[in-house]
């Protein structure tokens, strides 16, 4: 992700000046901004978005399976994975080194976690006719650096709920301990700093820069996710600073990887949002974030 660097270091300078308040923009890029309208009719055709943008994402994983299954390669390639990376023709010779045929290089796509969020939910506004509404939803998170978070703000102002979650804050400092031993470095800051996250949100009720809205629900349910969140229809999820973006439906995550490699059957995966779960989802090791929800549901 671009940006995150710049944002990290003004972050910590406005967190120490207290100049982060619950309707500030600071530390994004222009603004976005919705009409009461635009809000209304987003919050009546909710169930057309959601439910089309969970037909979506199934579409996405039907035919990565099926492609996989057929050929033993991943239909859509991590687009910062190694192959991802290769120009046209060494795309082809890859393939030709495989045994494969080269020519499948035209059925095949690049992807990546927000790539595939971005593609889904803005067919789902598509398909309830809010062209404008996603435009400006898309435009933000493109000039911030095609962040999660940014997505996860400009849908708050069309009436979704940010929700942090935490599956258990006793780990926090644990968690940072291993995260920094393990890159001491640290030079995308994006690990190791749960404590710090959880401080944010418990006492001024924001992420980074980004309102939260409920601090409880996702918070210490350990490996039993609560019925509330399973019963919402659709969801786009953060972890991590936004380093890794997961939409999903019913407690249900259907997530892409940008790094894994061409032969990898997880590049598009499906799972139970169950962080500590082993197999639960997101996958990575990604321990805490912001899950958006949309309206309606209760939160």
């Amino acid at each position: 992700m671009k940006n995150h660097g710049a944002r990290f270091y003004w972050a910590i300078v406005c967190s120490f000046l207290g100049l982060v308040s619950a309707t500030s923009q600071a530390g994004y890029q222009g603004s976005v901004e919705f009409t009461p309208d635009e809000i209304t009719a987003h919050t009546n055709d909710i169930r057309v978005i959601t439910t089309e943008a969970t037909a979506c994402l199934q579409e996405f994983l039907n035919s990565h399976l099926r492609f996989y299954n057929r050929y033993g390669f991943s239909r859509y390639y991590g687009d910062n994975s190694s192959f991802g990376k290769l120009p046209y023709a060494e795309k082809r010779e890859f393939l030709r080194t495989l045994g494969k045929d080269p020519a499948l290089l035209s059925q095949m796509s690049p992807t990546s976690c927000i790539g595939l969020t971005l593609r889904c939910l803005g067919r789902g506004f598509k398909a309830a006719q809010q062209d404008t509404a996603w435009k400006k939803v898309f435009d933000f998170t493109k000039l911030n650096g095609v962040s999660g978070e940014a997505l996860q703000f400009a849908l708050r102002k069309l009436g979704w709920k940010i929700l942090y979650w935490n599956p258990d804050s006793s780990q926090n400092s644990a968690w940072d301990l291993i995260e920094r031993n393990n890159d001491p470095e640290n030079k995308t800051h994006f690990r190791g700093f749960h404590a710090d996250r959880y401080r944010q949100v418990m006492t001024r009720s924001t992420y980074y820069w980004n309102p939260i809205d409920d601090a409880t629900t996702l918070v210490n349910f350990l490996r039993e996710p609560p019925k509330t969140f399973k019963d919402v229809p659709f969801f786009v999820g953060t972890a991590h600073q936004g380093y890794h973006v997961f939409p999903g439906s019913y407690g249900i995550v259907t997530e892409a990887h940008s790094t894994r490699l061409l032969t990898d059957r997880q590049t598009i995966e499906q799972a139970e949002f169950n962080p500590m779960q082993n197999g639960g989802a997101p996958r990575g090791l990604y321990r805490t974030g912001m899950m958006a929800v949309p309206p309606g549901f209760g939160f």
